[in-house]
């Protein structure tokens, strides 16, 4: 097909919920020939086959691939961002979560937005519904016991039956994550679910959507607005969407430091960015997508790091907080706003353009473990490699152009810095008033809360906690 209009960039790291995503884009108004599926996928090599035989069943112009860079066991969702963005054709890019079901005229209600040439720097963003899957009576407890927004349990007795491969336990499944190797689990190793869909009556069927309410009720980030309405780039979730593809070559992509472990919200530090580059957050309730959540009761493994500590040599949480403070004294006191790879987006599509009409690919040398993809060991600290800086790591990747780079700034803060409150701010994450004489961490546009922190500085409690990071 010629360039596409719209691309759509869903990474993939579980198994099952293909047959969601591909009946989404088979139900879809806007011509099959005016968009691409272009689907990155930690399993490719399990379910290839497979996987394009349904799409060519739903007429579904599919591309499938695997990360264009794998790291052992642990998840690479910057590098899956960035193979999508790298292999995408359309003007607009459309950014969605798996396991998810658009319904018609979904991609209409994403690039009525993107039409006027004169404003062009904007940021569409769409509300998803966590729809409930595998709730059992005792994953429904533990969840109301956090005070999540649900309904009684009756309303979710009649969700569609998972198909097990062999019995497992689910219990305590909303901990299944982080720094648990993929060796230790069932699910990633294969054997519990089907690589295409879970479900015991076939493939899935979006009639099935009464039958599986939300949990939480709403939107997980309780993200609200009238249409149209101008929103906070907090609310930046890439899970539902969109944006011109030449803004995401602006930014070279997702920050692939970010891969170093902990919980890097790396939804947050791209909106951050986008800000900066003066674009404006818009809120397009129309294209509302439904998640068939896997989450909570099936399968939210997906191996960054620990939270707590610098485990397997990987970054903590506080190295991910002290990262993007980095960041964001960097972007907003005039430094770089393009992410720091070792490649740029134009060299990663010459690269990968091979892969568009590729009818299989070899993912035995994708494993390039961080010291060698990074050409260093790398810390939050660490300066970005200069454009002098020797090419350690293989004819692709190779260090960015001088006009890319900028010196770490000496001093620059490891920690928010801090005041006390005047009673006139209100906090961008959560939206609330931070009171007089409360102590906030300064950085963003309104400041945030410290002494009560809120979900940017850690994971709050409870099923909110994955707006903290892509793809839980």
């Amino acid at each position: 097909m010629s360039n596409p209009e719209v691309s759509v960039i869903t990474p993939t790291y579980r198994p099952g919920g293909i047959d969601i995503l591909l009946a989404g884009m088979r139900d879809q108004t806007l011509p099959k020939d005016q968009f691409e599926v272009i689907l990155v996928d930690h399993r490719y090599e399990r379910r290839h086959d497979r996987v394009m035989a349904l799409a060519r069943e739903y007429g579904v112009n599919l591309i499938h691939v695997p990360e264009h860079r794998r790291d052992g066991i642990w998840a690479v969702t910057s590098s899956a961002y960035n193979t999508g963005f790298a292999l995408a054709r359309g003007r607009v890019i459309i950014m969605l979560v798996d396991w998810t079901y658009c319904p018609p005229g979904w991609i209409e209600a994403h690039v009525k937005n993107h039409q006027d040439p004169a404003h062009s720097l904007k940021y569409v963003l769409a509300p998803y519904y966590y729809h409930a899957i595998g709730i059992t009576p005792e994953i429904y407890a533990n969840m109301a016991s956090t005070g999540a927004r649900m309904r009684p349990y009756a309303d979710y007795a009649s969700q569609p039956k998972l198909h097990l491969k062999i019995p497992f336990d689910f219990t305590g499944q909303d901990a299944r994550a982080d720094s648990k190797a993929e060796d230790n689990d069932a699910v990633l190793r294969g054997e519990v679910f089907d690589e295409i869909s879970v479900f015991e009556e076939g493939l899935f069927d979006p009639a099935w959507l009464p039958r599986m309410p939300p949990i939480p009720d709403g939107d997980p980030g309780q993200r609200q607005a009238p249409p149209g309405a101008t929103v906070p780039y907090s609310w930046t979730h890439l899970k539902n969407e969109s944006v011109l593809r030449e803004t995401v070559y602006r930014l070279n992509g997702t920050d692939i430091w970010s891969e170093r472990g902990g919980r890097m919200s790396i939804d947050t530090e791209f909106g951050m960015r986008l800000s900066c580059l003066g674009a404006s957050f818009i809120w397009e309730p129309a294209a509302l997508a439904h998640c068939i959540n896997p989450r909570h009761g099936v399968c939210r493994v997906m191996p960054f790091g620990d939270g707590t500590k610098r485990a397997h040599n990987r970054w903590s949480l506080a190295d991910c907080q002290a990262f993007f403070t980095r960041r964001e004294f960097e972007a907003r006191n005039g430094g770089r706003l393009a992410a720091p790879a070792p490649y740029t987006l134009g060299e990663l599509s010459q690269h990968l353009d091979p892969w568009r009409t590729a009818g299989g690919i070899d993912t035995s040398q994708l494993d390039i473990p961080d010291q060698v993809f990074f050409g260093a060991e790398i810390w939050p600290d660490t300066p970005y490699p200069g454009p002098d800086a020797p090419d350690t790591s293989g004819p692709l990747l190779r260090a960015t152009a001088a006009s890319e780079k900028m010196p770490v700034t000496s001093g620059f803060p490891v920690e928010p810095a801090r005041g006390e409150s005047d009673g006139t701010l209100t906090c961008e994450v959560c939206r609330q008033p931070i009171a007089k004489g409360q102590t906030y961490a300064k950085g963003m546009a309104s400041g945030y809360c410290h002494d009560e922190p809120c979900s940017h500085l850690s994971p709050p409690a409870g099923p909110g906690e994955d707006d903290w990071y892509i793809g839980a």
